[in-house]
């Protein structure tokens, strides 16, 4: 119970924090400038200017080194995450995506439409866009088989790309379940 209440208020925090940061991205490569009102208690709100650059969410084509990928899956009782260290040459977000549907964490119908990577306050963010089916797939979860879910995926991809938050979008729209609503970025998840 301490550990949902502390995601809900981190949650809440990032949501806080990224207002204004989540209109839809259009062209991977673009920089932009975005304005975003912050409030302090006891102050009134200020605006401040934030660049985000935008990148593709892959690695230099010069590397030949192997990266050894750590991929999390639910537990045997569905109570927490396990790990295994996959080896990938290239990695991106498609076959990371492949090594989660061999670990049952996602079903193989489910498939990753985009992932781009955003410098977010001198922090690398990620933007990953699924399919519709995902959202499908989701919604038949109940709420820890969701927590498990979008917990194994974040934590997946922010180990792999670096990354301290991402965000999940299906189709390019905020990710919506009968349990809850993901309009933010995200950070790593912890076992229940």
């Amino acid at each position: 119970m301490k550990s949902r209440w502390k995601q809900m208020c981190i949650f809440l925090v990032l949501i806080l924090s990224m207002i204004g940061c989540g209109q839809k991205e259009t062209e991977p490569k673009e920089e932009q400038t975005q304005t975003e009102d912050t409030k302090e208690e006891g102050s009134t709100q200020e605006t401040q200017q934030k660049e985000e650059s935008t990148q593709s969410a892959e690695p230099e084509q010069g590397s030949q080194s192997q990266k050894e990928i750590k991929i999390y899956f639910a537990n045997k009782d569905a109570s927490g995450f396990e790990t295994e260290e996959v080896a990938m040459e290239d990695v991106s977000a498609e076959k990371i995506w492949e090594q989660l549907v061999a670990k049952g964490v996602v079903p193989a119908d489910t498939q990753v439409i985009s992932c781009t990577e955003k410098t977010i306050d001198g922090e690398k963010a990620l933007q990953l866009d699924l399919s519709e089916k995902f959202s499908t797939y989701l919604n038949g979860q109940g709420s820890s088989g969701e927590y498990l879910t979008v917990g194994c995926i974040c934590n997946t991809f922010l180990d792999a790309f670096d990354g301290e938050s991402i965000r999940i979008t299906v189709d390019g729209k905020k990710l919506e379940t009968g349990h809850a609503e993901y309009p933010g970025y995200l950070s790593k998840y912890e076992s229940e």
